[in-house]
């Protein structure tokens, strides 16, 4: 670890600013930096200091996320090169999003019509509470794959104030920033090592699991709309169809004979054609 602290050193001069700089980097971010501050402090005034500039720097990104990442999503979605990867982005981070907070009004309703009794309870909490709630609790916990950049990134699904989800990815971040640093104050200096590959190994092991659980996910979801259009054709016109919708455009049927006299039958989008202009006999 001393070599990579070394080498960061050697280019900003100056401890704290590499600290803002490494914290801004994805993956490694608030978390990863305040890993490698165990190698470059040891009194409380400094680590504290540290702290704050590792906080200063994974906020940076926040706002810019936030407002940036859903419009970058649709924008790649419909390149050629990036769709796949976009859209997988896209369901993974919705995903993310939608546990982010839950509804629990209708079980508590529920709850009280099986026990018949009526209690006075406190006013339930918002909406947009839970999803401050559950998105800050989301970034404060101080694991790999939970820090600013992917808060942010869920942020902008939640369908929610900007200023209400850089809050809580905020305040979420500076609970992380201050469980990990005293975690390293009273780390031994030869566990600091054995602290970082267990960080890494960590994070690896997260991406894994998200990835296959994901996977699966996505494959039994397919089974199911598979099961439900009845055959091949039918679900894949219909994913044509919603992707058209998404993106604005009109969905239409060309047919034509090739040079052997077979028939063939295209199903495609084209958004630079207006409705009105395209013939009644093509529209899907």
């Amino acid at each position: 670890m001393n070599e990579i602290i070394d080498f960061f050193r050697s280019i900003f001069n100056n401890d704290y600013l590499t600290l803002y700089v490494i914290s801004i980097i994805p993956i490694i971010e608030l978390r990863g930096a305040i890993v490698f501050m165990t190698g470059m402090f040891s009194s409380v005034q400094e680590m504290i200091a540290g702290m704050f500039c590792c906080v200063a720097g994974s906020t940076t990104v926040i706002i810019p996320l936030i407002l940036l990442f859903r419009p970058l999503i649709r924008r790649m979605k419909k390149s050629k090169w990036f769709s796949k990867i976009a859209k997988s982005m896209e369901a993974t981070i919705a995903e993310r999003a939608e546990s982010a907070y839950s509804e629990e009004k209708e079980e508590l309703k529920a709850e009280q019509l099986a026990s018949g009794k009526r209690k006075r309870k406190r006013k339930p909490l918002s909406v947009d509470a839970k999803k401050f709630l559950g998105l800050f609790l989301f970034v404060a916990i101080p694991l790999p794959m939970t820090g600013a950049w992917t808060g942010s990134c869920i942020g902008s699904f939640l369908d929610f104030p900007v200023w209400k989800a850089a809050l809580a990815v905020f305040f979420g971040n500076i609970v992380a920033g201050a469980i990990l640093t005293v975690i390293a104050y009273f780390m031994p200096q030869q566990y600091a090592d054995l602290f970082m590959y267990g960080f890494v190994i960590l994070a690896v092991a997260i991406a894994v699991t998200l990835y296959f659980t994901r996977s699966r996910k996505m494959e039994k979801r397919r089974k199911e709309e598979l099961a439900k259009y009845g055959n091949k054709d039918e679900y894949e016109l219909a994913i044509i169809r919603k992707e058209a919708e998404e993106n604005g455009e009109i969905l239409i049927k060309k047919e034509y004979i090739d040079e052997n006299g077979d028939k063939h039958i295209i199903i495609g989008r084209d958004g630079s054609r207006n409705e009105k202009l395209v013939d009644k006999d093509d529209l899907i």
